[in-house]
């Protein structure tokens, strides 16, 4: 395993899809319906992602069992997560993505045996310790006022846990074909939430920020499944969360919301990432 290379991809992808919530928080406050939102994605990244599903095919008997485990806890997840960033800010919801590493370094250790350093640990308790900060000191209290925040809580537990299945299928076949793949696949399995008048509406596919939001998903599912063959699910896990950072800079600067003191969670949030990279 090559962990420094695969931070960095980590890093891209936390990037790309950051970059992404962009997209999808316009289309919603634009009106769009968020199943649709989240739906349209993925068949775009069928399209551009299709030369590497082509070129290094290899479906195989495990990418077929445990499609079975990870696709309806995917699905659940997603849906959460659209409607966590539909109902709350970015700034106040997306901090809770956090947790993800927690679920996904018990889940790596039960499924996949793999042994955290101290220093990993460490940078895992300070991503925590910056959510905690951001929820004020008071979770459950700050979670009944922004519903949001625990929509995004709930798919972080759920993509935790797929952090790890999902590296059991991309380990057993590669990288190239199961970004296809996933695209593929997720496009099917959504298809009876979207719902046949939002799939027949024309307006739907009139909005211009599509291609974006299929680019930078495809881009980051990309190097996310590179990163997961070069170094540990939870460290992958644990540097995607550096997407918060950049959730709540776009938060302010693009949507205009107003900075919150705990907003400072975000600091031992990259201290966190940088243990977990060295």
């Amino acid at each position: 395993m090559n962990h420094a290379f695969g931070v960095i991809l980590a890093l891209l992808s936390a990037i790309f899809w950051a970059t992404n919530d962009i997209f999808n928080k316009k289309s919603l406050i634009r009106g769009y319906d968020e199943n649709f939102v989240l739906w349209i994605r993925f068949p775009i990244g069928v399209v551009l992602l299709v030369p590497l599903g082509v070129l290094f095919w290899d479906f195989n008997l495990t990418v077929l069992w445990t499609t079975f485990l990870w696709l309806p806890s995917e699905i659940i997840a997603s849906i959460y997560f659209i409607k966590g960033i539909k109902v709350s800010p970015l700034s106040v919801s997306m901090p809770f993505f956090a947790f993800m590493p927690l679920f996904s370094s018990i889940f790596g250790y039960v499924i996949l045996d793999e042994k955290i350093e101290p220093t990993g640990w460490l940078g895992i308790g300070l991503i925590l310790l910056g959510s905690f900060i951001v929820s004020g000191g008071s979770p459950l209290s700050f979670f009944k006022v922004n519903r949001g925040s625990l929509y995004i809580l709930i798919s972080a537990g759920l993509f935790g846990f797929n952090v790890v299945i999902g590296k059991l299928a991309i380990v057993e076949s590669n990288p190239y074909f199961f970004a296809w793949y996933y695209c593929l696949v997720m496009s099917l399995g959504l298809l009876p939430f979207v719902g046949f008048k939002e799939l027949l509406s024309c307006r739907n596919y009139k909005n211009l920020l599509n291609i974006p939001m299929g680019v930078l998903f495809s881009l980051g599912m990309l190097a996310y499944t590179i990163a997961l063959t070069q170094t540990y699910a939870s460290y992958v896990a644990s540097v995607e969360r550096l997407a918060i950072i950049l959730d709540i800079i776009y938060g302010q600067v693009i949507f205009k919301e107003k900075f919150r003191r705990s907003s400072w969670g975000v600091v031992p949030m990259v201290f966190g990432a940088i243990l977990l990279g060295s």
